[in-house]
């Protein structure tokens, strides 16, 4: 199992260690498609670890002092609202600073690395962030980051939240998330376009927001409400991003991105 790094008074007890044991081998007896293990097993998490909500998604431009870039994939326990201000705060500029010493952590180690919210940046200077302002409306407090890279620039990221007012992760229940989302590589390598998303940040900061919502099956109508645009703008907005990727649907551009343009076969 990968080393976390964190104290070792965080060494779990018997009991967590079971239960580490069996949602491994529930997800793994499954044998589900790549999708369902993945909600599968990041269910389980939030519930041995008490979180509220998730989201797992693919960074496709992930570098230390850079603006990530995430496609979002797949989430849960959110509801229309809260997530669209995940994704907000998800594309806000402070993002660059605010995740650079977890970025340059994983880049250094190359390796998988986990960390609660407190471990990632100073909590005085993260309150006053834009991020910060944006997981407030989302009722989002703390949280555990967990980054695995792909290649030289994508990253696999799951990220596993509590509302504002529950306590902070603790270092037990960081190791128990790091453990569980390391152990099944093979999840981070599938479910991703064939190109890992490399033409995404040719898209302007706009465009990047209207293609993640709609990959979570958002229509017109509700970005047009959520975005505060007018649905003729929001349907402009669509027909770029489908110019972009060469797909004239929103069926043809959700299996574009979730099976590849077909270059591997």
């Amino acid at each position: 199992m990968t080393d976390i790094h964190v104290p070792s008074s965080a060494a779990l007890a018997e009991a967590d260690v079971r239960d580490i044991v069996k949602l491994l081998g529930d997800v793994i007896v499954a044998r589900s498609d790549f999708s369902t293990a993945k909600r599968h097993l990041v269910e389980g998490i939030c519930h041995l670890v008490q979180a509220d909500a998730w989201t797992w998604s693919l960074g496709c431009v992930a570098e230390p002092g850079e603006q990530p870039i995430y496609l979002g994939m797949a989430h849960g326990g959110f509801d229309d609202a809260r997530y669209q201000q995940l994704v907000l705060a998800a594309s806000h500029p402070d993002m660059a600073w605010t995740s650079r010493k977890l970025l340059d952590e994983m880049r250094q180690r190359a390796a998988h690395v986990t960390r609660a919210r407190q471990q990632i940046v100073d909590e005085a200077t993260f309150s006053t962030s834009g991020v910060n302002a944006y997981l407030c409306n989302a009722d989002i407090g703390p949280f555990i980051f967990s980054l695995r890279p792909i290649d030289t620039r994508a990253v696999s990221t799951i990220c596993i939240y509590r509302r504002k007012d529950q306590p902070d992760f603790s270092d037990r229940e960081a190791r128990i998330a790091h453990i569980l989302l390391s152990e099944l590589p093979w999840l981070h390598e599938q479910g991703w376009p064939t190109d890992r998303g490399v033409t995404v940040p040719r898209l302007s900061p706009r465009l990047r927001l209207v293609l993640n919502l709609l990959l979570d099956g958002r229509t017109r109508k509700e970005m047009a409400k959520s975005l505060a645009l007018s649905e003729y703008t929001i349907a402009q907005y669509q027909r770029a991003v489908y110019g972009h990727f060469g797909v004239n649907s929103h069926t043809a551009l959700l299996r574009r991105f979730q099976m590849g343009d077909g270059g591997d076969r």
